[in-house]
């Protein structure tokens, strides 16, 4: 990884938008810190009056001395609590604005993105690092704030007092300035590599984790265990390189600095005997520069945290670079009929060796069942994906009620659409908010779909009926229960046109018949699309279309394709074993 792509100044730009909302929090915790950091000179003020008049007159009263500084550091107390609460008040804001702004880019990304990023990159880079990047950035501003801001009141204050030594002080000052950058390039090079080894640690615990039963069907948790520990020690040598980068930065300022501390207090003591000034002012001098010197030391370590944070940025804010799914659509189906045409249908995936479809044509009757049968890769899926507008053909027409698909808004299209996909995705939340999803509650209506789809025995039966947490995709159902609630999900939507992909492959006969029977009630009504490899569940479909390397090889009804003996009749007796 190169040092351009971890430039700071862009990527400070694109977070300094998420920061702009909540100037004002800031302005005024710079505000109270700044009030804090004027207290600071009050401290080598207050040594140089003991100094010297404390020792000096026996008329100096030693008992305001107790109540200034007891007044002075809580007063000091206070005004930090304030600094902090506020700078937390307007960066948890900002983590949360970066965050729905990345979750946003996720839902509005282009279909094509969701095939190579993996589920555990985007929780890290939604979830973990907006909070990473603010606290990375929220230290060094404390430190700014907290030792910048008094660093410079005691800076004017030895200016104060003696001018010459307090700018010959600054000496060292383009020396660590050096040191520091030499720091920061390396610091932000190991930054990078080890940011990208972590997301990969991520990947395989994220793999691990959906892939289990995998795992442990081939008994390969010794393998999975050396990768993972493979993985684990990059991240760690990584991690272990940046962090003895980003140390070296406060041992070699402090000894840059020391030379400078030295000469200073040297000047001050032989300065002091030839103009024979008093202890008191020699102390608030050496008191005001030491004072300097720690706050100065504190601020050496800024740079390191500042570059990991535009590190972890860079990879974050990727995702807002994401292309957004075209949307070029401005019309809106009403009172939509289903009643769907594929007209000279091309497509083809990107490094495919042959188009998923083929010159495809066919219709979809609207009120009808019509089943799409044939082998694995004959374009069924490729049809359901085009029609949802997940992408586009590379030409000819698709047609919904006489409107191009492509004229029509997507999220109208899609409401148009309630899909049982043969991959069930389910949601960790309860049994009625899985079904109602992203819909009004209607109890009613869920009992209805719950009853259809053969669930409701088993839904009322659960510990805190449909109320009951069904865990993450549904880990705490059977594979039947989680396809049943898929499709009572579907059903529940009520849209015009139910496809139905694979939707009864893991149920039981029992059930499957009780499906079956709850969408024959629906005949006429709805726009039914069966896929289905099963070939019995769709003797009853009004058209059965035969695919076959994504073109139409025949169509017709169950007894229709039977009676023309043709790749239909073909396999149904592979089916039978005939």
């Amino acid at each position: 990884m190169t040092t351009a792509s971890t430039d700071i100044k862009p990527i400070a730009r694109r977070l300094a938008r998420f920061v702009k909302p909540y100037h004002k929090g800031l302005a005024l915790t710079l505000l109270v810190y700044a009030a804090a950091a004027a207290t600071e000179p009050l401290i080598p003020y207050l040594i140089k009056k003991v100094f010297g008049q404390g020792f000096a007159s026996s008329s100096f009263s030693v008992w305001w001395v107790p109540v200034v500084l007891i007044g002075l550091f809580a007063l000091r107390g206070v005004l930090g609590f304030l600094g902090q609460y506020l700078l937390n008040w307007s960066v948890s804001r900002i983590v949360m604005d970066f965050r729905c702004a990345l979750l946003d880019a996720l839902l509005k990304a282009d279909a094509r993105v969701f095939t190579s990023l993996q589920p555990g990159t985007a929780v890290t880079k939604v979830v973990n690092d907006p909070q990473q990047i603010m606290g990375l950035l929220t230290n060094p501003f404390i430190s700014v704030l907290r030792d910048g801001l008094p660093a410079v009141a005691v800076l004017g204050y030895l200016i104060m007092l003696n001018w010459q030594l307090t700018l010959l002080s600054m000496i060292a000052t383009p020396l660590m300035a050096f040191i520091m950058r030499r720091v920061s390039s390396r610091v932000r090079r190991l930054g990078s590599i080890a940011y990208d080894a972590q997301l990969e640690l991520v990947n395989k615990v994220d793999d691990l984790t959906r892939a289990w039963r995998v795992v442990r069907s081939f008994d390969a948790a010794d393998h999975e265990r050396a990768h993972f520990n493979a993985l684990a020690k990059q991240v760690q040598r990584n991690n272990l390189k940046s962090a003895a980068a980003a140390a070296m930065t406060q041992p070699l300022s402090q000894f840059v600095a020391s030379w400078g501390l030295s000469l200073i207090v040297c000047l001050a003591l032989l300065q002091a005997r030839e103009a024979n000034t008093g202890v008191g002012e020699f102390a608030a001098f050496v008191t005001g520069l030491l004072l300097l010197t720690s706050r100065l030391r504190h601020l050496t370590d800024l740079m390191p945290p500042i570059t990991n944070a535009m590190v972890i940025a860079r990879g974050c804010l990727s995702l807002l670079d994401m292309p957004v799914e075209p949307d070029k659509g401005s019309k809106e189906l009403k009172d939509c009929k289903g009643d769907i045409q594929l007209q000279d249908v091309h497509l083809q995936y990107p490094d495919a060796d042959r188009p998923a479809l083929d010159g495809l044509t066919l219709n979809f009757e609207a009120g009808h069942t019509t089943a799409l049968v044939g082998a694995s890769g004959a374009g069924k899926s490729s049809i359901v994906h085009l029609l949802l507008g997940f992408g586009q053909a590379d030409s000819g027409t698709i047609l919904i009620d006489g409107v191009e698909v492509s004229d029509i808004r997507k999220g109208n299209l899609r409401r148009q659409f309630a899909v049982v996909s043969q991959d069930i995705v389910l949601f960790d939340a309860s049994v009625a908010d899985n079904i109602a999803y992203a819909q009004p509650r209607d109890n009613a209506k869920l009992e209805q779909a719950l009853r259809a789809a053969n669930l409701w025995d088993f839904a009322v039966g659960l510990p805190q009926g449909l109320e009951t947490i069904i865990g993450a995709n549904g880990s705490k159902l059977s594979g039947g229960q989680r396809q049943r609630l898929a499709i009572a999900r579907a059903l529940y939507k009520d849209a015009p046109v139910w496809v139905f992909d694979e939707a009864t492959s893991a149920l039981d006969t029992e059930s499957e018949r009780a499906v079956q029977q709850a969408l024959e009630q629906w005949q006429g009504r709805k726009t039914l699309i069966v896929i289905a490899h099963r070939l019995s569940t769709i003797r009853s479909a009004d058209t059965i279309h035969v695919l076959g390397a994504g073109r139409l090889l025949e169509s017709g009804s169950h007894a229709e394709l039977i009676a023309h003996d043709g790749a239909y009749a073909g396999m149904v007796r592979a089916q039978h074993g005939e």
